[in-house]
């Protein structure tokens, strides 16, 4: 039997929503609703994260 990886689900979602945002900012949409609502969405998520990497030690990006 071979060993499951599980899918990063949360990793594509997270890269979809940042397309999304930035597809909004080319088409000069910012501050439109939907564009508040998936700036709140990825900010939620990074707020989310943030207590997790600081917990494992893990530095962030640079």
């Amino acid at each position: 039997m071979g060993i499951v990886i599980p899918f990063p689900t949360q990793q594509v979602m997270d890269e979809e929503l940042a397309i999304q945002l930035w597809e909004l900012v080319m088409a000069g949409e910012i501050g439109s609703p939907e564009y508040r609502r998936l700036d709140a969405e990825i900010s939620r998520r990074k707020a989310l994260a943030e207590p997790r990497r600081q917990a494992s030690g893990a530095r962030p990006w640079r």
